[in-house]
């Protein structure tokens, strides 16, 4: 997948993966963070129903081995209660508004800007990588406090002595 790359920058405009954050996560951690990013995505006040629906969907095919959601958009529609069409729009939706991008194997570093036919499609999640290197930036935070406010106490316990 040509959208895990070493050295990549996970932000939160990103569809993409760093493989260093990659091969860090494991089955067994990475749900609850996908399901933080989903429950962030649902609540936005500027999508529709639909579109809540189809969000709710990819969450739950994300599959970890290709950092993606890349079943049918028919499989999905019967998966919510909607038509093809009807999912179809809610998907070009998602991707006008930066929640999705849309990528496909064999293009390699092409973004598609709405639902395409033809080839093996990929639903890349924007800011996913961001959230899950969140947790690990949030523990480096937490452990440099630790360690200066360890430091400090030492500093004055040894100015008393």
């Amino acid at each position: 997948m040509w959208w895990i790359q070493y050295g990549l920058k996970n932000d939160r405009k990103q569809g993409g993966c760093s493989k260093e954050l990659y091969f860090e996560l494991t089955k067994k951690n990475y749900r609850t963070k996908l399901w933080r990013w989903g429950r962030k995505q649902i609540g936005r006040k500027e999508l529709t129903v639909s579109e809540r629906l189809a969000v709710w969907s990819l969450v739950e095919r994300f599959r970890l081995e290709t950092f993606s959601s890349h079943d049918a958009v028919k499989y999905y529609a019967l998966m919510t209660g909607m038509s093809r069409n009807s999912f179809s729009k809610a998907i070009n939706g998602l991707i006008g508004k930066g929640v999705i991008k849309l990528v496909k194997e064999a293009e390699e570093g092409k973004a598609f800007e709405s639902l395409e036919r033809g080839g093996r499609r990929h639903f890349l999640f924007v800011g996913l990588a961001y959230e899950f290197g969140k947790a690990g930036r949030e523990r480096a935070t937490n452990q440099a406090l630790y360690l200066g406010e360890r430091a400090r106490k030492e500093a004055q316990e040894i100015g008393r002595g």
